[in-house]
């Protein structure tokens, strides 16, 4: 498991994300909504730490009604 990101690594990660999707973040934007983000994060390791046989898995049908 790779070492927890630091605070600024996570901002940079987020004005990147940002960026990607289209936004210009500014530092104010990033620092407000750092909390939300690591709690974010904070549930997806809790989520992915349990344990579940394949067959438990979601399926998620890709074929088009029509």
């Amino acid at each position: 498991m790779p070492a927890p990101l630091t605070d600024a690594e996570l901002k940079q990660l987020m004005k990147q994300l940002g960026r990607v999707a289209g936004l210009d973040l500014t530092d104010e934007r990033v620092e407000r909504d750092l909390p939300a983000y690591k709690g974010y994060l904070a549930a997806n390791e809790k989520i992915r730490a349990v344990p579940l046989p394949i067959e438990a898995e979601p399926v998620v049908n890709l074929k088009a009604k029509g």
